[in-house]
């Protein structure tokens, strides 16, 4: 991904992160904008996994509890876990520490269970991509406590806060401390990260860029790729408060056209 492009929309979230967070002081945006989040990051964390639920089928399960055919009962489990974890973890979008009981916790409820770093060797891939072998389980602990201090050390400028996050990321994922879950865990730790930055949480599309990033960072040690992913969706996350911003204002000038009609007859 060109250099320049992440310059760009770095720029970008530095112009208009003021105006949107402004917005979002609003009930009326911020309320629609949460209850989008939840539904819309519940379904796309799992996607990234290969859960074959659509958005719409997820926002179904979640808010009638309704379940179609072609789909596996632990599909829907994990949608339920992961929004469960976001009510739970990141909503109203507090700033807060992130310790080893936090991430452990997210963990737990994604899995519906008790989070606690593995205590096997694993390894991530297949011959047809690359094979990674995550740290041995004996280093987990000191490994993560390592990588905490990382997590809360503040970034200042945005270019700063997302090359930080991004790296942060890769190498949660490359510890991998848990058995499973690492996925959805470390995309729960990014969102507070950037709440923790003052910035909007996040939605990364279940496209083949974000898997990329990761091969990028492999071959290379190069984070520009995933540095660009979370850019582009926190862009996203801004396109989603100004579209609300839209809607407000088109509603209450068709309303006061329609009471200045009233009024005249």
């Amino acid at each position: 991904m060109p250099r320049s492009d992440n310059e760009n929309r770095i720029l970008q979230i530095e112009t208009e992160r003021e105006e949107i967070l402004k917005h979002m002081e609003n009930p009326l945006i911020c309320q629609p904008f949460t209850e989008d989040f939840a539904r819309r990051f519940s379904w796309s964390t799992n996607a990234i996994e290969g859960n074959t639920l659509s958005l719409e089928e997820t926002i179904a399960v979640i808010d009638y509890d309704e379940v179609r055919s072609n789909h596996t009962y632990s599909e829907y489990t994990d949608v339920k876990n992961a929004y469960f974890a976001v009510q739970e973890m990141l909503i109203p979008f507090a700033k807060t520490v992130i310790d080893e009981e936090w991430v452990k916790k997210v963990n737990g409820y994604i899995r519906h269970m008790q989070g606690e770093y593995r205590d096997t060797a694993v390894y991530i891939g297949s011959l047809s991509e690359t094979v990674y072998y995550p740290p041995d389980p004996r280093d987990v602990p000191e490994l993560m406590k390592n990588w905490i201090r990382e997590t809360n050390m503040k970034a200042v400028t945005v270019k700063e806060v997302f090359e930080k996050i991004a790296a942060n990321h890769v190498l949660f994922e490359r510890i991998h401390p848990f058995s499973d879950g690492n996925g959805r865990t470390g995309r729960m730790i990014v969102n507070q990260q950037l709440i923790n930055h003052g910035l909007l949480p996040i939605s990364i599309q279940p496209a083949g860029k974000y898997r990329e990033a990761f091969r990028r960072y492999d071959k290379k040690e190069d984070i520009s790729e995933m540095v660009y992913v979370l850019l582009k969706s926190e862009q996203e996350s801004f396109d989603r408060v100004r579209n609300l911003v839209l809607k407000l204002s088109k509603d209450r000038e068709k309303q006061k056209q329609e009471m200045k009609r009233i009024q005249s007859i």
